[in-house]
C-alpha cells in the first residue's frame, strides 16, 4: 500500500465525555473529527477515562483510567506511545502547558496535534469579563481562560514544541497571540470550523408535536438558542422587544438549553405589540433546525465567548437565516468576510438598529449572498480530517 493510502492508528484523547444528547463543545468538535477520520478509512478511537462505554457517538473507545495522564504532557505522550498510535489529537489546556517545563528524556513515537478549542483572550478582555456582575455566576466556567492567559504570559509556551508537534487554531487572532507567546510559527495552522451538514439540508423540517403548539403563527419571528447564560446576552434578547417598532408585531423566542427541564417549559409575556416567548428545555437537533426555518432572524448578542466558535451562529447561517451578533473576540474576526451583522454587546437598542439594517430589502439579499459565499469557502469535515492526517507526517 502506498504511503498516501496508509491506514493510520489515531487517538482522539479526552479525559471525560458528556452525554451524547447534550452535544457540547469541545467534545462535539472531537466527535465530528473522529467520524471524519474514520470515514477516510483510518483506525480512529477515543481514549478516555469513562467506564462502561464501548463506543461514543459510534466511535470505538479505548479506556485509559488514570486522569492524571491526561493533564501532563509527558504522561499523555506516554499514553500514545503505549497504545502505538501514529497520531494523537487533544485539546490544549493550561495544565498541559505548565507540565512542559522539562524537555522529554527520549524521542516519542507518533505525533501529537493539539487544538485550541477555546479562544485565547487578552488581559483587558478577561478583566472586563470578570468585572461584569451579570456573569458572576459563570466564573467556574471561565477559570480556564485565566489559567491559559497566565500560562501564556508566565509559562513555558516556547518549550511546548518538544511535546506537541502541531498546533491547530480556529482563528487567525488566536494564532497570532500564540506565536507571540513563543509557539513556533511553522507548527501553527488555522483550520476553520466546518458547517454542520445537518443544518445545511434544505428540506423543510416539521416543528414536531412539542414546538408546534408553542411557537404558533407569527407575523415576524426572531430566535435565540443556547443555554441561559449571561455571557450569551440572554438579558439583552429579553429586553429587545422594548426597542422594536410597534409594527409589525414580532415574536421574540428564546430556546434555552436547560437540562433541568426534560420537557419544554414556556413563559409568555406581552410587551406592547410584541410577544416574548421563553422556552426552557432540551430540544433535538431536528427541533432546532425547524425553529430556525420558521424564523426571520437569529440573534446571538454575546458578551463573552468561551468556546472556540459559537456553533449556534453557524447552525443558523447554515439554514439560511441572517444572524446578528456582537463585536467580541473571536467572532468579530468574521466581520469582513461573512454576512453576519454586528452590534455592540450589552446594547439592546443597538441590536434593534441592527434588526432594521438586516430586514431592509436592499440589504437582505446581500447578507444572504455573503453567507452563501462563506459556507462555500469553508472546508468540510472531510477536508479538515485530511488536514489533520497530513500533520502526522505520513
Amino acid at each position: 500500500m502506498s504511503r498516501l493510502l496508509e491506514t493510520l492508528r489515531i487517538a482522539i484523547v479526552t479525559e471525560t465525555l458528556p452525554s451524547a444528547s447534550l452535544n457540547l463543545q469541545p467534545w462535539r468538535y472531537l466527535g465530528d473529527l473522529a467520524h471524519a477520520l474514520r470515514s477516510l478509512g483510518h483506525e480512529t478511537v477515543v481514549v478516555t477515562t469513562e467506564r462502561g462505554m464501548k463506543t461514543w457517538n459510534d466511535v470505538p473507545i479505548e479506556r485509559h483510567p488514570d486522569p492524571g495522564d491526561y493533564q501532563a504532557a509527558p504522561a499523555l505522550r506516554g499514553v500514545l506511545q503505549t497504545g502505538r498510535f501514529d497520531l494523537g489529537v487533544c485539546r490544549l489546556t493550561a495544565g498541559l502547558f505548565f507540565s512542559m517545563r522539562r524537555p522529554p528524556r527520549s524521542p516519542f513515537r507518533g505525533r501529537l496535534t493539539g487544538i485550541f478549542l477555546r479562544p485565547l483572550h487578552s488581559g483587558p478582555e478577561l478583566a472586563r469579563r470578570f468585572l461584569d456582575p451579570t456573569m458572576a455566576a459563570e466564573i467556574p466556567h471561565d477559570r480556564h481562560h485565566v489559567a491559559m492567559y497566565v500560562s501564556r504570559r508566565f509559562g513555558t509556551w516556547p518549550d511546548a514544541r518538544a511535546y506537541v508537534d502541531n498546533f491547530v487554531f480556529l482563528w487567525d487572532d488566536d494564532r497570532r497571540r500564540a506565536t507571540s507567546a513563543g509557539l513556533p510559527d511553522s507548527s501553527c495552522a488555522v483550520v476553520p470550523h466546518p458547517f454542520d451538514p445537518f443544518f445545511l439540508e434544505r428540506a423543510r423540517t416539521n416543528l414536531g408535536p412539542r414546538l408546534s403548539g408553542i411557537l404558533g403563527p407569527a407575523v415576524r419571528r426572531f430566535v435565540f438558542t443556547g443555554p441561559p447564560e449571561g455571557s450569551r446576552g440572554v438579558v439583552d434578547v429579553m429586553r429587545l422587544a422594548r426597542f422594536l417598532p410597534g409594527n409589525p408585531p414580532t415574536q421574540v423566542v428564546l430556546l434555552l438549553r436547560d437540562r433541568r427541564y426534560p420537557q419544554p417549559t414556556v413563559v409568555r409575556t406581552r410587551i406592547g405589540a410584541h410577544e416574548l416567548l421563553v422556552v426552557h428545555g432540551l430540544l433535538s437537533r431536528e427541533e432546532l433546525r425547524a425553529a430556525y426555518q420558521v424564523s426571520d432572524l437569529a440573534i446571538f448578542p454575546y458578551r463573552f465567548v468561551r468556546t472556540g466558535l459559537p456553533l449556534v451562529a453557524l447552525e443558523a447561517v447554515a439554514t439560511g437565516l441572517p444572524v446578528i451578533t456582537t463585536r467580541v473576540h473571536p467572532i468579530r474576526e468574521l466581520a469582513e468576510n461573512t454576512g453576519l451583522v454586528f452590534a455592540e454587546p450589552r446594547n439592546p437598542r443597538g441590536i434593534a438598529r441592527a434588526v432594521r439594517e438586516v430586514l431592509d430589502e436592499s440589504a437582505f439579499e446581500g447578507i444572504r449572498e455573503k453567507n452563501r459565499e462563506w459556507i462555500e469557502a469553508t472546508p468540510s469535515w472531510t477536508a479538515v480530517a485530511k488536514t489533520f492526517v497530513s500533520m502526522s507526517g505520513r
